[in-house]
């Protein structure tokens, strides 16, 4: 039995994320939502980039927040971003929060973005990849999020 007093953690054992999207589920109110949300997650992709996420379903991370989750990645440095399936991701279309690993980077006159913002499941795979190959950084997906009318990123 998990002590309440200690943090989740994650095995990051054989991960690599270069790769693999890491996604952390937080709530666990609706499980055939749940089941939805993964389903999205691993549709293919329509530009032929693997779809490869690491989903991490451990009840020790419910209701968890941004701030308990970074905390439990901190460790691996190759993450620069987490996606969690939390109680908005139950709703709709079953947007993932977005949250950076890494301080803010933004040049002169860039607005200030905040760290954290909401994708499509299906749009996961494509941000971690551009990540991943330098194309775009994360605050370039959080400025589009942000015009976006209801701050959900849709690629």
């Amino acid at each position: 039995m998990r002590d309440p007093d200690m943090p989740a953690t994650i095995d990051f054992t054989h991960h690599d994320f270069e790769a693999e999207a890491l996604v952390v589920r937080t709530d666990y109110s609706d499980d055939a939502a749940w089941r939805t949300c993964v389903d999205l997650l691993n549709q293919p992709d329509d530009n032929g980039f693997e779809v490869r996420t690491f989903l991490v379903d451990d009840r020790a991370f419910a209701g968890a927040g941004p701030d308990d989750v970074l905390s439990a990645v901190a460790v691996e440095p190759a993450l620069e971003v987490v996606f969690l399936a939390d109680a908005a991701t139950m709703t709709g279309d079953h947007p993932l929060l977005a949250v950076s690993t890494r301080s803010q980077e933004l040049e002169d006159g860039d607005m200030g973005l905040d760290r954290e913002f909401r994708l499509t499941p299906p749009d996961v795979n494509l941000m971690h990849v551009n990540l991943a190959i330098g194309h775009m950084d994360f605050w370039e997906f959080a400025y589009h999020a942000a015009r976006s009318a209801d701050r959900i990123l849709r690629l």
